[in-house]
């Protein structure tokens, strides 16, 4: 009561001073008050006027208009004859601030309440159990939520029962005479209620009102800014009863209670299965049901109105956009100035670049981890040799039972996941995740010593060593060491001699599946990744990231010891050899020792006498893809000169030809 008392003398205050300075037209305001009596006296009558208003006026009994005092506020042009209406007005233009954040308010008790999330003050308390609140309505929410279980309304076409009217006409409305009387002008939404209407506008329109006051988030509906702030007090309200466990959400706890409650079996019976008539999936959700039939079909109803691109989803739609016409970068990182265009992006960056608490310390290792689970994991993987969950068709096992589903997908061949932007498939969610950025340009994982950044965090990591010098990953055949594990793999083929991905059109074999795929573009033709400057086309992403250099004339990697530049780390590395004098590939069959791999290949194919690459267009053979990318060149002519028709094989040529039109002008 406290707090209301309060708010009412503060009102009065400024209705006070309101009712001083605007009661009267006159300029100086004066002639208002000419004695404290005369005021008390015109404030009364004031009173019994309001009160009685409409009588008084049908009476005409002569008062006049200049006796009915207006109350204006000096703020706005609100104009009205009451206290009580000025009062309620005036509290309006009042902010209160809180002095420990940027929340602010009109109202003092909202602002009482509100200190409460600062204060951890949890002045009400649950009567069942030991469960506090900061609010009124948080006690109220609990108490419905898990210890009354009175729901007098009930309907008449099912079993569902409600604690208000309400919950039970939309229940009526929504499941069994499909009306949903609120639709949305914009697209083919209806809804039962009002707010749900209102709630899917903002989807829309973008609007978010619902502000975090502790981070950046925001969102259209009040609810999950209720649910959000709980994340950061590390509070649960919902507590079960029969178990330690208790949720942020009221809706997490229901469904966590059908564990402990009988109903849950019935209500797994009555629930709709909808099956696909093109494979063996069932689901629950109709809408999950018809995203997932269009995986069959192909069907990709939502168009893009900038470009011809056309999504499954609503929400890959909107990527698109983001990605590639907006440029859109709306999930801003609270510690440093990055954005990105999709949520995961932002996580992924977050736990990259600025970490996060992770208390689960390995004895063996310096590995640590977020939860308990994750470090038992990790011993089972790293330090012992228990791995329960087994393959029955090869001898993979894993530590964890969803690897192993994982694993099974390689025997079967089934990629669930697909990519609505090109043919790529996956048997993972987090692999297409990764893909993904391929598309739209993401690279959240930055190198903190130069400007290189990747989309894997993996490729970071193996990007770091090549400043510390560091290669634990070390033959056991030769002192041959490297950065990244894919690498010694490729390594140890040379030992092996082991090639056990053919191609099926020519006797080529290789040691990685990329290699093979890469091969298989010389058959096909295919060159996806196209320059925007040129007519230039590759089969490769980084070979597009190399050609690209040929235009920027960017050379990042700079040599410490003389003044060489390359575009390309490789080029660097094999420029050091001339002045170390190393030279670490060397042939198996003779004493030739190089300082670059590609001039072993080259080498090699002297003693095998293998030509694997073979020209399209005339049929010229070559142990080596570089030497055929040279030959492919004089048919293509790739490098144009953009001061006349001529056009080149070699970028040096190209060059040379320019230096002419240079001095021809010179000349003139």
């Amino acid at each position: 009561m406290e707090s209301t008392e309060d708010e009412h003398q503060e009102s009065a205050e400024e209705f006070s001073w309101a009712e001083t300075d605007n009661g009267v037209e006159s300029e100086s305001g004066e002639a208002e008050s000419e004695s404290g009596e005369a005021e008390s006296g015109e404030s009364e009558s004031e009173e019994a006027e309001s009160e009685s208003g409409e009588a008084e006026s049908e009476s005409g009994d002569g008062e006049s208009e200049k006796e009915r005092r207006t109350l204006s506020c000096r703020h706005c042009e609100y104009e009205t004859e009451h206290k009580q209406m000025m009062r309620r007005h005036m509290r309006s233009h009042r902010t209160y601030q809180c002095d420990q954040c940027d929340y602010s308010t009109s109202q003092n008790v909202r602002l009482k309440r509100h200190m409460a999330v600062h204060s951890g003050e949890r002045p009400y308390h649950c009567g069942h159990c030991d469960f506090s609140a900061a609010r009124k309505d948080g006690l109220f929410s609990h108490v419905r939520a898990v210890h009354s279980g009175e729901r007098p309304y009930k309907c008449t076409y099912c079993d569902y029962s409600a604690a208000e009217n309400a919950q039970l006409k939309n229940h009526v409305m929504a499941k069994h005479t499909n009306t949903r009387p609120h639709k949305c002008t914009l697209c083919d939404y209806s809804a039962v209620e009002k707010k749900r209407l209102k709630f899917h506008m903002a989807t829309h329109t973008g609007e978010k009102p619902y502000k975090c006051e502790f981070c950046s988030f925001a969102t259209h509906q009040k609810q999950n800014l209720k649910s959000h702030v709980l994340t950061h007090s590390a509070d649960k309200p919902y507590k079960c009863q029969v178990c330690d466990y208790s949720a942020i959400q009221r809706g997490a706890l229901k469904i966590h209670m059908l564990k402990h409650t009988q109903p849950k079996i019935k209500v797994k019976k009555e629930r709709k299965k909808h099956s696909c008539p093109h494979c063996e999936y069932e689901t629950i959700n109709k809408p999950a049901m018809t995203q997932h039939i269009r995986t069959h079909t192909g069907e990709k109803p939502f168009k893009c109105q900038q470009c011809d691109y056309s999504a499954s989803q609503t929400a890959t739609l909107k990527k698109h956009i983001r990605a590639v016409h907006t440029g859109e970068r709306p999930y801003k990182c609270g510690h440093c100035d990055f954005s990105a265009a999709r949520k995961d992006g932002l996580f992924s960056h977050v736990r990259a670049v600025h970490g996060s608490d992770r208390p689960y310390q390995c004895t063996f290792c310096d590995y640590s981890a977020t939860q308990n689970v994750n470090l038992r994991n990790h011993i089972m993987a790293k330090h012992t040799k228990n791995k329960p969950h087994k393959c029955t068709l090869c001898d993979y096992s894993a530590v964890e039972k969803k690897h192993l589903k994982f694993h099974m997908a390689t025997h079967t061949g089934d990629k669930p996941y697909k990519c609505e932007m090109c043919p790529f498939a996956t048997h993972r969610k987090m692999f297409l995740k990764k893909h993904m950025n391929t598309h739209t340009g993401e690279r959240p994982y930055k190198c903190q010593f130069c400007d290189y950044s990747s989309a894997l965090k993996a490729t970071l990591k193996t990007h770091m060593d090549t400043h510390t010098g560091e290669k634990p990953y070390k033959c056991e055949i030769c002192d041959y060491s490297t950065v990244g594990m894919s690498y010694l793999k490729l390594h140890m083929a040379n030992h092996t001699g082991e090639k056990p991905f053919h191609c099926e059109l020519c006797e080529y074999s290789a040691a990685r599946k990329p290699d093979l795929k890469k091969h298989m573009a010389n058959h096909t033709g295919e060159k996806p990744h196209k320059c925007e400057l040129c007519d230039y086309s590759a089969t490769d992403r980084s070979h597009l990231k190399r050609h690209m250099t040929t235009h920027t004339g960017e050379k990042p990697y700079k040599c410490e010891i003389c003044e060489y530049a390359a575009a390309q780390i490789s080029s660097l590395r094999d420029h050091m050899t001339k002045h170390t004098g190393e030279k670490p590939y060397q042939c198996e069959e003779c004493d030739y020792f190089t300082t670059n791999k590609g001039s072993l290949a080259k080498h090699m194919a002297k003693h095998t006498g293998e030509k694997p690459y073979m020209c399209d267009v005339c049929g010229f053979k070559t142990g080596t893809k570089s030497t055929l990318a040279q030959h492919t060149a004089t048919h293509t002519k790739p490098h144009k000169c953009d001061q006349c028709d001529y056009s080149a094989a070699q970028i040096a040529h190209l060059r040379r030809h320019k230096a002419r039109h240079a001095e021809d002008k010179s000349s003139v």
